[in-house]
C-alpha cells in the first residue's frame, strides 16, 4: 500500500475517533449540564417551600404558644381561687381591705399577672399575624371569655364603697362572680385543646 494512503487512513482513523470522543464528550457534558440544573432548580424549589413553609407556620407556632401561655395564667387563678376559702377570708381580713381596698394574698399576684398580661397587647399581636379567619374568630372568642372572667375576678373593685350594712350581700355576690368566671375558665380548657388541634393540622398541611 502507498504511503500516502496508510497515512490518509490513519489520519482518517484519527479525525474519526477525536471527533467520536469530542461527541460523546460534549453529549456527557450537555448530560450531566441538563441533571445540574435540574438538581438545582429542585434544590432553589425545595429551598423556596421551605421557606414558604417558616413564614406561614411561624404565626401558628407563635399562637400555639400564646394560647398556652394566657390559659395557664388564666390556670393559676383558678386553682388559687379554689384554694381560697373566701369567705372566711374575706370577713376575717375585712377591716384591713377596707383601709387597702387590696386583696393581699397570691390570689392578687396572679390576677394582677394575668390584667398585665392580657393589657399588655402580646396575645392581640399574635392574633393579628394570623391567616385564617376562621382560626382568629374561634381564638378571639376565647380570650373575650377570658376577659370576662377576668373582670369578674376584680375583687377589690368592690371594697372601694363596702359598708357593714351591704357586706352580708356584697360577700355573696363576691362568691357568685368568683364561681362563673371559674366555670368561663375551665369552659376555656375544651376550647383552646380544639383550636390547638387545628393549629397542628394547619401546620402539618404546610
Amino acid at each position: 500500500m502507498e504511503t500516502w494512503a496508510i497515512v490518509a487512513i490513519v489520519l482518517g482513523t484519527s479525525l474519526i475517533t477525536n471527533l467520536l470522543t469530542w461527541f460523546l464528550t460534549n453529549r456527557q457534558l450537555t448530560h450531566f449540564d441538563k441533571r445540574l440544573e435540574r438538581q438545582l432548580q429542585a434544590q432553589r424549589e425545595e429551598n423556596k417551600r421551605e421557606r414558604q413553609q417558616a413564614v406561614r407556620s411561624e404565626p401558628l407556632l407563635k399562637l400555639r404558644v400564646e394560647l398556652a401561655h394566657m390559659a395557664a395564667k388564666g390556670e393559676r387563678v383558678v386553682d388559687l381561687a379554689k384554694s381560697t376559702g373566701y369567705r372566711t377570708y374575706l370577713e376575717s381580713e375585712y377591716q384591713a381591705w377596707l383601709k387597702t381596698e387590696q386583696v393581699p394574698n397570691e390570689l392578687t399576684e396572679a390576677l394582677d399577672d394575668w390584667n398585665t398580661y392580657m393589657a399588655s397587647g402580646e396575645f392581640q399581636q399574635v392574633l393579628f399575624m394570623q391567616y385564617d379567619m376562621e382560626l382568629v374568630n374561634r381564638v378571639d372568642a376565647i380570650r373575650a371569655k377570658y376577659n370576662l372572667a377576668r373582670h369578674g375576678m376584680k375583687i377589690t373593685d368592690w371594697f372601694s364603697w363596702l359598708d357593714e350594712e351591704a357586706k352580708e350581700k356584697i360577700f355573696e355576690d363576691i362568691d357568685q362572680r368568683i364561681r362563673e368566671a371559674i366555670d368561663v375558665i375551665i369552659g376555656n380548657r375544651e376550647r383552646i385543646a380544639e383550636v390547638q388541634s387545628e393549629i397542628n393540622k394547619l401546620l402539618e398541611k404546610l
